[in-house]
């Protein structure tokens, strides 16, 4: 029998935590049934879900099962989502339907959850000064800092030097194919990704992601649900 997917755990520590917390980290749905990753979001059940982004392309023809994941989620646990580089194609009114599912929709944006900040970049300016402003107020929020960040390569441009204890990625698909568990390629990495998949530096933690949008197969690559536990 195939496996439908994988259920990755993470866990980090914070001694400044009064009681631990888990985060569902969901990437890259790309309009993906949902029912098969809600099933296992509720078999861990988690303390919130984290969106990195691609949940869909656009609303008119490729969000059916992204919006039915949204309302559902969102009826059971707090949804914090970050955008990804394909929902560029979203207008302001097709957020606000977004929002009105009930999710946290951050886009520069942060919101303070219990004892943990949570914010999110945009994710098609870079570094860029509008993103540096965003991140060094981030910076001097209280609680726990967890940063959605869509694509994972900005680690190494420039999320390095901010003192973000927790950052959250997608965007690489595991690489879209994978040899003997190494990646082959992906988009802003190249040849070989770094950041394809896993943690790095005990704070960057990257999803394989969920679902598909090219029509290159996932090869030796099943999809992934995080479970990301601070205590």
């Amino acid at each position: 029998m195939k496996k439908r997917l994988d259920l990755t755990p993470y866990t980090v520590e914070n001694a400044h935590l009064t009681a631990p917390c888990t985060l569902a980290l969901v990437t890259d749905m790309h309009n993906c049934k949902a029912e098969p990753v809600l099933d296992i979001i509720d078999e861990i059940h988690p303390t919130a879900i984290v969106i990195a982004g691609d949940q869909m392309s656009n609303m008119e023809h490729h969000s059916s099962h992204a919006m039915f994941f949204l309302r559902e989620a969102a009826k059971r646990y707090p949804v914090f989502y970050g955008l990804g580089n394909h929902e560029k194609l979203l207008h302001e009114n097709d957020l606000e339907q977004i929002r009105a599912t009930g999710v946290t929709l951050l886009c520069s944006e942060f919101v303070h959850f219990g004892e943990l900040c949570i914010g999110a970049l945009e994710p098609e300016i870079g570094d860029s000064g509008e993103n540096h402003t965003f991140l060094e107020a981030f910076c001097k929020e209280d609680g726990y800092r967890v940063l959605i960040s869509h694509r994972p390569e900005w680690y190494r441009a420039f999320l390095w030097q901010y003192e973000i204890p927790l950052i959250l990625s997608g965007h690489a698909h595991g690489g879209q194919i994978r040899f003997f568990g190494h990646p082959v390629y992906s988009p802003g990495q190249g040849l070989f990704p770094k950041y394809a998949q896993g943690m790095h530096e005990g704070r960057l933690i990257v999803s394989r992601g969920l679902g598909n949008h090219t029509i290159v197969p996932r090869i030796g690559n099943t999809p992934e649900l995080c479970m990301v536990t601070i205590r």
